[in-house]
């Protein structure tokens, strides 16, 4: 094609192509997307497009060289933004069609100069307003549908909220809002691919998903139950059902086992990172279901001074924000010992301190092994205290300071099933060793602290 102006000038004296002309021509292809003019004669006139862009030096020149019709587009006028993105990828193109190829970038270079630049964009082009359903399902709603629908919060947490919405279509749909996810569009992509293949009967599945500079939203469908921290803590008048035992360790059952399976995912790699109580909720069966899977990796990490729920981190993450499979083995034993003791992960005295329910619980086996820290609510069940010590006697493993001490998901479900056979009329190989309770051991300040944290509850119910 010897009239065509999109080869490179090497190409066009010695015949030879090469990557570095390769690039050249890929420039003028997105020089073509900008101006919608032709490099090659054909029913057109064929333009220079290097020569046209050439003077494009400033900002106010650089629009001149638009496609007229582009700029006239509505969402180019509502969203001012988009022409800067424009000009950066009108330099994008230039650098391209570099004369000395050693100038021009490798098609890597481009290639990553062009995602930064799609997500820098805020998706207000390639992504505005869409919500993708996964699995190649049928979409039976739309963004708008949700926006427009009536909401209701279900709870606050350290990385977005969640919210029950109402379609007008009368389905009930929970969307999960991130504002903290700190990963390129590309990487969610992938990330989102492990996330809908998580199919397990205590892992909640995700519907779809929608992804944007702001704001990240997942949706997942609505359990008709509570979840585990509403029922332990949620109101607590005359009308509350308090959890029985049985129910109590069902949830920890199915919790583990959703877990353990979330962890088996993504080459034995896949980390849940935000385990807590309010992210467990029941299914049918009355077994835990976990939410909220794998989001911590695409997450800017938190400080602990503005987590909403530090009681659920293990001491290795309030140091580097680093979470790993150890660090959710931690937060899940926080959850059992919840689960046990019914109080919250943290509390907070009448003095404004605040104590964790692993440190509270450590200190009170420390101080007397036979002590009761069962919840008040569970004290009828008599039958049922070998098993309530063997639990407690497993979230005080999984809640040890030193993460290599920490029982594998894979045991915790094992041990877990095993107590669980106890109440139901099995045997269980696991020992509860009612006089041999091994909390962590406290240094001299906390126990100081926890001691004067024990005489004020004193004070309190005398």
């Amino acid at each position: 094609m010897p009239t065509a102006r999109c080869y490179a000038p090497e190409v066009e004296t010695t015949q030879d192509a090469t990557q570095a002309s390769d690039v050249y021509s890929f420039g003028i292809l997105l020089l073509e997307l900008l101006t919608r003019e032709s490099p090659v004669h054909g029913g057109f006139e064929a333009v220079d497009l290097v020569k046209l862009v050439s003077y494009a030096k400033s900002k106010e020149r650089a629009a001149k060289v638009f496609d007229a019709d582009l700029l006239k587009l509505r969402s180019i006028r509502e969203h001012p933004s988009i022409r800067e993105h424009m000009i950066r990828l009108l330099q994008i193109g230039i650098s391209c069609v570099s004369k000395l190829p050693e100038k021009r970038p490798k098609m890597a270079q481009v290639v990553k100069m062009l995602e930064d630049l799609m997500i820098n964009a805020g998706n207000s082009v390639f992504l505005e307003r869409k919500l993708v359903f996964v699995e190649n399902g049928i979409p039976a709603f739309g963004l708008e549908d949700m926006l427009l629908s009536s909401a209701e919060v279900l709870g606050k947490g350290s990385f977005g909220s969640s919210y029950m919405a109402i379609l007008n279509n009368g389905s009930t749909i929970v969307v999960k809002r991130y504002k903290h996810v700190n990963v390129s569009f590309k990487e969610f992509l992938q990330h989102m691919d492990v996330i809908w293949r998580l199919r397990h009967a205590n892992v909640a599945k995700l519907r779809a998903y929608y992804f944007s500079r702001d704001d990240v939203l997942l949706v997942y469908d609505y359990q008709n139950q509570d979840n585990v921290y509403a029922l332990l803590h949620g109101n607590k008048g005359s009308g509350r059902k308090p959890l029985d035992w049985e129910t109590r360790l069902n949830i920890a059952v199915g919790a583990a086992r959703g877990i353990d399976h979330i962890h088996r995912q993504d080459g034995q790699k896949l980390v849940h990172g935000n385990i807590k109580s309010s992210n467990i909720f029941l299914n049918k069966q009355q077994y835990g279901l976990v939410s909220d899977a794998g989001m911590a990796r695409m997450m800017t990490p938190i400080g602990r001074s503005v987590m909403r729920n530090p009681g659920y981190c293990a001491p290795e993450v309030k140091d580097t924000s680093n979470v790993s499979q150890a660090s959710d083995v931690y937060s899940f034993g926080v959850v059992l010992l919840e689960l046990i003791s019914g109080k919250l992960s943290e509390q907070r005295t009448g003095d404004g301190a605040v104590i964790s329910l692993v440190k509270w619980i450590q200190y009170v086996i420390l101080v007397d092994r036979n002590a009761d820290v069962s919840d008040i609510v569970l004290l009828r069940y008599h039958n049922k205290k070998e098993s309530m010590r063997q639990l407690l006697q497993l979230a005080l493993d999984c809640v040890a300071s030193v993460p290599e001490r920490r029982p594998k998901m894979p045991q915790v479900v094992k041990m877990l099933e095993e107590i669980s056979r106890t109440i139901t009329g099995g045997k269980s190989s696991v020992g509860s060793r009612l006089e041999d309770l091994q909390p962590d051991s406290i240094d001299d300040e906390e126990r100081e602290f926890l001691v004067q944290v024990l005489r004020f509850n004193n004070r309190k119910k005398n």
